[in-house]
């Protein structure tokens, strides 16, 4: 693995994609009308796909002046959105019947994959997953090429979050 592999993660992961904790709080959702743990996971799997053919708003992160470096901004989003997730999904867990557990975290790890074999194309560059890789990127715009400030997109997931997390603790 080279010194930049790291970094390649972390740029795809805060550059290109709705934040996994809003793909988490969307799989999550939809788990709670759902009763076999490998349908929630294609279920969160497909709903990543429509959810990123919204505009979004956080390709604004590249534009961050907080940090000094672009590294340290890529660092600082990623860490930001792998806490949320994890706060996030104990916050859910802790709201939600034993026997919806499972199901809830299949549907988690399903709306996270779409990312993950993204960022494995990133890091790999491999020929097995470009196609893929080309399906999911051109998605991104599918319904338009305009992107939202960072500011709205901030807002605009933050709404899903909230409204997410209602369905799910209610």
């Amino acid at each position: 693995m080279t010194r930049k592999a790291p970094t390649q993660i972390l740029k795809f992961l805060t550059t290109e994609s709705m934040y996994i904790t809003v793909h988490s709080a969307i799989g999550a959702s939809a788990a709670q009308y759902i009763s076999e743990p490998w349908i929630a996971f294609v279920l969160g799997f497909l709903l990543h796909f429509v959810f990123d053919m919204i505009p979004h708003g956080d390709e604004g992160i590249k534009k961050w002046k907080f940090f000094k470096s672009n590294r340290r901004r890529i660092v600082a989003a990623a860490s930001l959105d792998l806490i949320g997730v994890m706060v996030m999904t104990v916050f859910w867990i802790n709201h939600s019947e034993m026997s919806q557990i499972p199901i809830m975290l299949a549907a988690i790890a399903g709306s996270i994959a779409p990312d993950a074999l993204w960022g494995l194309y990133e890091l790999t560059g491999s020929p097995l997953l470009k196609g893929y890789y080309n399906f999911h990127k051109k998605l991104h715009h599918v319904l338009t090429k305009k992107e939202l400030t960072l500011k709205h997109g901030f807002i605009f997931q933050g709404l899903i979050l909230l409204a997410m997390t209602i369905l799910i603790i209610s």
